[in-house]
């Protein structure tokens, strides 16, 4: 019975790489292909049975659809304007809101608190509709504004959540403390919870980057002329009916998958603590 035990944790150690590998493979192998395809030329691109590596590297595709592409370059500084622009209004409107969940109770809190988090749970296909005539009522539709204020409100009762459990894990008494020394409330908040609040916020932020930055639902539903229209959604412009240059589409998605990755390489370890530390914590 005791070598057995050996012998049934080899299988499991070996099944669980097994299983890693594989999804690791699920993973990376369609992000490969982009990028092998990026890289071909389009007789390559065409042929049948397809290649897996390209006998002539070249760099056309991205010469042609993003370096000398001025509408594309257009996209990817609309979207990088969205994202700033709405980490910044979501992370201060969310720290605010997660310092007052945390600390100040009143009737109906609770209920307050649950029909704010539950809206997390509704799917974006479920409030396109509503958003879109929305919109039109208020003159913003097709524009970047409707992105930023939709983005920032559907972002908003996520970072409540992360940032409320970091507020929790802040004794009191460093705020009673701050108040004793003649500061507001505003005042406490501003000069001892929210320099607290830094691993929060700095998670919050590349979940504000990567959700923005990869969303197409609302960006495509909400914005139609090409002055206002981000990435993800100007990428998918490139399927049309006369046919698709699958070369520089590639090259496209792949220019457009590097900020994330770029983000994620720099910040992982920042944002891995923050999500695990702000769930523990809440």
């Amino acid at each position: 019975m005791t070598k057995g035990r050996p012998l049934r944790k080899l299988i499991g150690n070996a099944a669980t790489a097994a299983f890693l590998a594989a999804a690791c493979l699920f993973a990376v192998v369609p992000i490969v292909w982009a990028v092998l395809t990026s890289l071909k030329s389009p007789q390559e691109v065409a042929l049948y049975p397809p290649t897996f590596l390209p006998h002539h590297l070249t760099f056309e595709n991205y010469l042609g659809a993003v370096i000398y592409n001025a509408t594309y370059l257009h996209y990817l500084f609309n979207t990088a304007l969205i994202v700033v622009i709405a980490t910044i209004l979501c992370l201060f409107c969310s720290a605010h809101a997660a310092h007052a969940v945390a600390r100040y109770k009143f009737r109906g809190s609770s209920i307050l608190m649950f029909a704010m988090f539950s809206t997390v749970m509704i799917p974006g296909v479920a409030v396109v509709i509503p958003l879109y005539l929305l919109s039109v009522k208020a003159g913003i539709y097709d524009t970047v504004l409707v992105l930023i204020l939709v983005y920032s409100a559907w972002l908003t009762p996520t970072l409540v959540w992360l940032l409320r459990g970091f507020v929790i894990a802040i004794p009191p008494e460093l705020e009673e403390a701050g108040r004793i020394d003649g500061y507001s409330r505003l005042g406490v908040f501003y000069r001892v919870t929210l320099p607290l609040l830094r691993p929060g916020l700095l998670a919050g932020s590349v979940l504000i980057f990567a959700n923005i930055w990869n969303e197409f639902l609302l960006g495509y539903s909400l914005v139609q002329s090409e002055t206002a229209r981000v990435i993800q959604v100007g990428i998918y412009a490139n399927l049309t009916e006369v046919g698709v240059q699958w070369g520089r589409l590639t090259a496209a998605a792949v220019t457009a998958m590097l900020p994330v990755l770029i983000v994620y390489a720099f910040l992982q370890k920042a944002f891995v603590q923050g999500l695990s530390a702000g769930a523990v914590k809440g």
